[in-house]
């Protein structure tokens, strides 16, 4: 894609293109920066479209004729005042880049030119904007093959190298991606690729890749509307909420069994998918089982519902010592899935996601991880993890990935893909289409990538269309708060 996609360093007025994007006000009436410029090369007629036009909304865009400039068109979108990224600027921002390339394609156009939406006097940082700017623009490129070339006309170095840098692959250039970005990804991450998988769980490989998942779609396997997520993100959204109020194992399972028998945490109200390991592991609960006693213990109960569920409180104890991690976690895990295998696996994702936290790439932070859980994991396991201690499996192909419900499995299927694709959807959309178990893959996929990539990297038609999308974005952030709250109290206790 990036083929059909220049960064130059140019006076937008100037290009010769089809149609040129304004960073307009809401009014349309002019204003400064490249909005006033645009105006001022355009001539009057263009102020006299604008008024008849009766203003566009944030995140909105409208098409007017480009008059005296060398453009054709010229389609205005007003893109959101940076208020400090917890007002809906991603979504807003990804909304403008979107909404041109509706009227793009609408009216013909073959080639067009922004500038950098909302970083001149609204104040969006440059990195981010860029990030979002370039990722809507790959999927525009990608809906439209008319659409011949797009240009980011950057005026200035600082643009010119913002672009060049994240196109280069180094998008957490300094500021670029915090923390708190990467945890609220990492959960949005894990609910958006459950709800991708949803619709078509249980087909075979073959039968999705004929008909691939290429954005968020409904009905299928469950018959449930798009953006409906599963047992997956309901258990773990339970995990979430359980945490926010510090860590007890018996009220992570007291959530469980609402879960179970009165829908607590369910997309739509009902609950519509259960794992058998699982759902024996809550009867035994409600039949009075101990904690301890609760879960599945044979090797043959190694499915991957732990591991599906486990992301929240991998976040709430990834700055905790190895130790500690692997403890809690494994009492976390144990509570439907008490086997060592299952309990590994989710304690290999956690020190997989504190690394990444601590800012490593992929690779560096499966080193760290299998460096740190070797000295917990038995003998009679070794060989069973081996691929992914290794990082072995990256190397393997597709026809090697199985995508079942089996706990290894789909541990190795997040890494590859996320190896394999170096972006959000990508990954995500790779993991989902392997088939079989897809929600899982795509949930468990989606959790590594989120936090790889953080919350700006994820589609926000794809946010937006996920039920009940404010809860899950509001305990997302709860949880980062929390966590990062927690963090610093620890830090100045330290101190002192």
């Amino acid at each position: 894609m990036s083929e059909r996609i220049k960064i130059i360093e140019a006076d937008i007025t100037k290009l010769h293109v089809d149609a040129i994007v304004n960073a307009a006000n809401e009014a349309l009436l002019g204003g400064g920066g490249v909005d006033g410029a645009i105006h001022r090369s355009a001539g009057p007629e263009l102020l006299a479209e604008c008024r008849a036009l009766r203003g566009c909304d944030t995140g909105r865009a409208k098409i007017t004729k480009g008059y005296k400039l060398p453009a054709k068109h010229i389609i205005h979108t007003v893109g959101p005042i940076w208020e400090g990224g917890d007002a809906g600027e991603p979504e807003l921002l990804a909304s403008c880049y979107r909404s041109v390339f509706e009227l793009a394609a609408l009216y013909g156009i073959t080639t067009i030119a922004f500038p950098a939406i909302s970083c001149g006097v609204y104040g969006y940082p440059l990195d981010q904007a860029c990030a979002i700017a370039v990722r809507e623009t790959s999927l525009g490129l990608a809906k439209n093959p008319n659409l011949k070339e797009v240009t980011f006309a950057c005026f200035g170095k600082d643009v010119l190298n913002a672009y060049h840098h994240f196109m280069a692959g180094r998008s957490e250039s300094k500021g670029a991606l915090t923390i708190r970005d990467r945890l609220i990804g990492a959960v949005l991450g894990l609910v958006t690729g459950d709800a991708l998988g949803v619709p078509v769980e249980f087909l075979s490989r073959d039968e999705v890749q004929r008909n691939p998942v290429r954005d968020m779609r409904g009905f299928g396997s469950h018959q449930q509307k798009p953006g409906t997520w599963s047992d997956d993100s309901s258990l773990a959204l339970a995990t979430l909420d359980s945490l926010l109020n510090g860590y007890d194992l018996a009220d992570i399972m007291n959530r469980f069994c609402k879960w179970r028998y009165e829908s607590y945490m369910t997309a739509r109200g009902f609950m519509f998918d259960i794992g058998a390991t699982t759902r024996l592991s809550i009867h035994r609960r409600k039949e009075g089982a101990s904690l301890e006693t609760c879960g599945g213990s044979d090797e043959g109960d190694n499915g991957n519902g732990s591991l599906m569920r486990i992301l929240p409180a991998s976040l709430y104890f990834h700055r905790l010592d190895t130790k500690t991690i692997v403890e809690r976690i494994g009492e976390i895990s144990a509570l439907t899935h008490a086997h060592i295998r299952s309990r590994l696996c989710c304690a290999y994702y956690t020190l997989l996601l504190k690394g990444i936290l601590e800012g490593q790439p992929l690779e560096a932070a499966m080193d760290f991880a299998s460096r740190e859980l070797a000295p917990h994991i038995p003998e009679s396991e070794a060989g069973v993890l081996q691929r992914i201690l290794s990082s072995a499996v990256l190397r393997e192909p597709e026809d090697n990935i199985s995508s079942g419900g089996y706990v290894v499995h789909t541990l190795e299927t997040s890494l590859w893909c996320c190896y394999k694709h170096r972006d959000f959807s990508e990954a995500v959309l790779a993991a989902v289409n392997l088939g079989s178990d897809t929600d899982t893959s795509g949930a468990v996929t989606g959790g590594l990538a989120g936090a790889l990539y953080g919350q700006q990297a994820i589609p926000a038609e794809w946010l937006s269309a996920l039920a009940r999308s404010g809860d899950v974005r509001k305990l997302a952030e709860s949880l980062a708060d929390k966590i990062l709250t927690e963090s610093r109290t620890r830090h100045q206790r330290e101190k002192s």
